[in-house]
């Protein structure tokens, strides 16, 4: 069942059980497929990367909204729910190991150079969080 499958289903059993947040959520992240493609034929690892990109911005907006605790309780449901489309994300001590081979492969030595460390870290393996990724590797470069 691919994921466009599973997203309709869910809209589906949300609405019989009345759930109006995950109903909301599930609407809106069929809304970002059918904005790429009308059709909604979209493959999954498409489908995963504008799901990404929406997780960072409810994860952007989380973190700029402290001050109304209604909106943050919306926003931590609206992230649990896209969290179970994405791909396990990897613990810190595997991400610490990937940033550190990255490094070691492109020869990096300074923050300078950090642009070139990601490129390599998404190569080895593109399903890192890019945020830790980018602290991990700022960390172990010098200045």
């Amino acid at each position: 069942m691919t994921i466009v499958e599973k997203i309709n289903e869910g809209i589906k059993e949300a609405m019989r059980s009345r759930d109006k947040i995950r109903l909301d959520t599930l609407r809106m992240l069929k809304s970002k497929i059918l904005t790429v493609d009308a059709r909604g034929n979209l493959p999954d690892a498409d489908v995963i990367k504008l799901f990404k990109t929406y997780h960072g911005n409810l994860q952007d907006a989380l973190e700029q909204s402290h001050s109304r605790p209604e909106s943050v309780e919306r926003l931590k449901s609206e992230m649990a729910i896209v969290q179970e489309f994405l791909p396990k994300a990897l613990s810190f001590e595997e991400t610490k190991k990937i940033v550190e081979q990255a490094i070691v492969d492109c020869g990096a030595k300074t923050k300078k150079e950090l642009g070139f460390v990601m490129k390599s870290i998404m190569k080895i393996n593109n399903t890192v969080d890019g945020r830790m990724a980018k602290d991990l590797a700022s960390q172990l470069l010098e200045d």
